[in-house]
């Protein structure tokens, strides 16, 4: 489990961790402004990691593997639908974005590969990835 500590603050949980960044540096902007664009970005922030990678650690701990394959599969397709003519997730790359990398990066780990059977998320994973700020981390 990632933490950061900043001082006197000690936060935990990569979602509230990347929250913080973003109110502790506000510039570059990686929430809209909106308020309704901002739920949308926590909604998909929240089906990351409640829902894609809780099934992502299913399949790579040995948990119920077909059964976490299959909702893998489904959560998959879920995000190609929304990502239809779209270059990031909601409006301009934002944290909800950011959020997805890692799961990409595992992929293999959680027996996934994301190729044209998925090609909104192909072209998506494709452009989070080759970011020079995520090029320098991979």
């Amino acid at each position: 489990m990632p933490v950061l500590v900043d001082g006197e603050v000690v936060v935990y949980e990569s979602a509230i961790i990347n929250e913080y960044l973003e109110e502790r540096y506000p510039e570059p902007s990686l929430m809209p402004k909106s308020l309704g664009l901002r739920a949308r970005a926590r909604i998909w922030i929240d089906f990351c990691n409640t829902r894609l990678q809780a099934a992502g650690g299913d399949v790579a701990h040995g948990r119920e593997v077909e059964t976490a394959k299959e909702k893998l599969r489904e959560h998959l397709k879920t995000l190609d639908k929304q990502m239809a003519g779209r270059n990031h997730l909601i409006g301009d790359y934002s944290l909800a974005d950011i959020t997805y990398v890692p799961f990409f990066t595992r992929q293999q780990r959680y027996g996934v590969t994301i190729d044209q059977s998925f090609p909104n998320l192909k072209q998506w994973l494709d452009r989070l990835l080759s970011r020079p700020a995520v090029k320098s981390t991979l």
